[in-house]
């Protein structure tokens, strides 16, 4: 048997679907019994992980918890949240998963290292919310194998991450009129600015915007990273 895996999703909802499609897309599948068996909870009710993190407002705990409750229910395998910003919490979600918390900085830092080797003095470019950013997940994880985490900051932050985001026709709303790309891609150059030798997309909206091909520079797509490495584990037969 396959391992079964459960999505947390809902933060927002294009991202979560994004995932599935992805796992699905790299599933090692010839024929529908083959395909991983995925619980999608999309809990919408979840509050946002910035304002929780930043202004001290509604924690997405008491949600989160009730998710992980459901996959255990479920008898899930393997669990992952399709938000990197909420990973700020997985400390108090980890234990009360009866599987493995599958866990994309991990992940990451071990896709930087296959490909810079040692990151004693790397500059990695983070494109992440303010919640990511405040929590510093990122840097937690790579500052002690001596790299330099940069990030956009104030009203940059604000301008060309945030706002491209959350506005009404922004990415979490699927509309992601071009006025929001054109602003969110223009992180690039403002993190290649700042001394960037890698950019980080560090967010689940992040590869509905971003990809390979217009970043243009050594780039990590962690989410994508993510979607492979739950693949991996759940054809890793129990």
């Amino acid at each position: 048997m396959k391992k079964k895996l459960g999505i947390i999703g809902g933060m927002g909802s294009h991202a979560a679907s994004w995932l599935f499609k992805k796992i699905t897309d790299l599933s090692y599948a010839e024929k529908d019994q083959e395909f991983i068996e995925v619980f999608l909870h999309n809990n919408t009710a979840i509050p946002d992980r910035t304002r929780a993190i930043v202004y001290n407002e509604a924690s997405p705990l008491p949600e989160l918890l009730r998710s992980v409750r459901i996959l255990n229910n479920n008898e899930v395998d393997v669990a992952v949240m399709a938000c990197l910003t909420a990973y700020h919490f997985k400390p108090s979600l980890a234990p009360v998963f009866n599987g493995y918390f599958a866990d994309p900085i991990e992940f990451t830092v071990e896709r930087l290292q296959e490909m810079f080797g040692s990151l004693d003095g790397l500059s990695v470019g983070v494109v992440a919310t303010t919640g990511t950013l405040r929590s510093r997940i990122f840097q937690k994880a790579l500052e002690p194998l001596g790299a330099k985490v940069v990030c956009l900051e104030g009203d940059d932050q604000e301008r060309y991450f945030m706002g491209p985001i959350y506005k009404p026709d922004g990415v979490k709303s699927g509309k992601k009129s071009p006025e929001a790309v054109r602003l969110f891609l223009h992180q690039i150059p403002l993190l290649q600015e700042k001394g960037a030798d890698v950019i980080l997309g560090a967010c689940s909206e992040v590869p509905l915007v971003l990809n390979e091909g217009n970043v243009k520079m050594p780039y990590v797509d962690v989410f994508g990273l993510l979607a492979q490495k739950l693949v991996d584990t759940c054809y890793e037969y129990i």
